[in-house]
């Protein structure tokens, strides 16, 4: 006689004989395969994306179903879709056609904006973009430009147009800050602020400030440190003549006035306004009774720590111990032998390719002295060859100066001068506009 079913099944707890003898206890019912089928998850496919509106895959648009599915699971802890409240919600309303991705790249450039926007709210700009600060007498200028024009107020850029139309001299870099050039500016990315009227020859330690309109002859600030920012020199280069740079002025208002002197070809008709401005500049000086830093002492203090000339001739400054020798030592070879091995790249018999073996050759020597110097703490050697193949202005050679500058600016504690050369290096041009705003249209 066939024995009944117990009523509680694989759950009843009772295991004595007597009740084991009188009921079956049955497994729990098998599921159909195609029950099964059904509580299976749907495959991620195209077709099936496209004929019933299950997930789609990664980057491509949700449809209203997907969105119900993803409120309902994707609240796991752990997932992809665990997003916040609000951006889920924002991603699941009205979205056809759009995928996590897009939004997810808009809030990024909200957010991005934001902090841009806020940033040009302050000089805190020019440290975060340009990665220097910049001296008193810089913002002392500023001031004095203004009092050349007429209502300074109606426009930040009225004084900085003044100046271009009456001398041909642009006021770039951080002017372009002050002026509120960049508060309305497309945003470029980080090397694009660092390269912004960096012109050909200029090493890290260079920032242009001033620049004849449709020329290569500029001025900036010389820091021999990226954190320097009281008494610096001024220096002036023409792209055009090369690589070298000369120190013309302690403050700004004097290379201001060299530039009047020198660099701006008056005619008859701009001969009054050239010396009713260098009358206004003295008198500003005068009336706030500013006392600035003179060329000829700033030079002297510097010579000083100068532990090599190198192809800019600006000179190169490390920390130095005079008694242990420690700091620097000079190139295995001469700068005219270091000029010679260059000149194999106008050899026109070898051409490019038997051009650049040839000088590598020859400088591997030089740079692994160099670079044995780092090891020894004469960290000066790396940076005056990196800075002397920079200078020789060889595109093939960056890869060796990188080589020779990043290890040598990483001793000596100055990164930003890393971050300045890199950029530069990764898109050097002898362009004479340089300016990011043309770049980036």
């Amino acid at each position: 006689m066939p024995k009944e079913d117990c009523k509680y099944g694989e759950k009843c707890y009772q295991r004595n004989e007597a009740h084991l003898a009188k009921y079956n206890h049955p497994d729990k019912p098998d599921v159909r395969q195609e029950d099964k089928a059904v509580k299976l998850a749907p495959k991620r496919n195209a077709s099936c994306a496209e004929e019933k509106g299950s997930e789609p895959k990664p980057n491509t648009s949700n449809s209203s179903a997907d969105s119900q599915n993803m409120e309902s699971h994707g609240e796991a802890k752990g997932t992809y879709e665990s997003e916040t409240a609000v951006l889920h919600r924002e991603a699941m309303s009205n979205i056809s056609g759009k995928n996590y991705m897009e939004i997810m790249e808009k809030r990024i450039r909200f957010s991005v904006q934001h902090e841009y926007d806020t940033l040009c709210e302050s000089n805190e700009f020019i440290r975060h973009k340009f990665l220097v600060e910049m001296p008193p007498d810089f913002y002392e200028f500023w001031k004095f430009i203004n009092t050349l024009v007429p209502d300074p107020s109606k426009s930040n850029r009225s004084a900085v147009e003044h100046l271009e139309t009456a001398f041909q001299l642009q006021l770039v870099g951080p002017f372009e800050f002050l002026s509120g050039t960049f508060h309305q500016a497309k945003m470029g990315e980080p090397g694009d602020y660092l390269r912004h009227w960096r012109f050909y020859y200029d090493p890290p330690e260079f920032q242009t400030v001033f620049v004849r309109r449709g020329t290569g002859v500029h001025y900036g600030y010389w820091r021999d440190v990226p954190q320097d920012k009281e008494n610096l020199l001024i220096a002036r280069n023409d792209m055009a003549s090369g690589c070298e740079f000369q120190f013309v002025s302690g403050n700004i208002f004097d290379a201001f006035l060299y530039y009047l002197e020198h660099d701006f070809v008056s005619t008859p008709f701009t001969a009054s306004k050239v010396i009713a401005t260098k009358k206004a500049v003295q008198k500003y000086l005068a009336e706030n009774s500013l006392e600035l830093a003179q060329l000829d002492r700033l030079q002297r203090e510097r010579n000083k720590s100068v532990v090599a000339k190198a192809f800019h001739r600006a000179g190169i400054v490390v920390p130095f111990d005079r008694k242990t020798q420690l700091g620097y030592r000079p190139l295995s070879v001469s700068d005219a032998e270091l000029k010679k091995m260059l000149a194999l790249f106008e050899r026109k018999d070898l051409g490019d390719g038997l051009a650049k073996q040839a000088v590598l050759e020859k400088l591997q020597p030089v740079a692994n002295a160099a670079i044995i110097a780092v090891d020894e703490s004469d960290f000066g050697t790396a940076l005056e060859l990196g800075i002397d193949l920079f200078c020789s202005g060889h595109k093939e050679l960056h890869m060796l100066a990188s080589s020779l500058i990043v290890p040598a600016y990483s001793m000596l504690k100055r990164p930003q001068f890393i971050a300045i050369a890199k950029a530069h290096m990764e898109s050097r041009s002898r362009d004479l506009n340089l300016s990011m705003f043309d770049v980036l249209k």
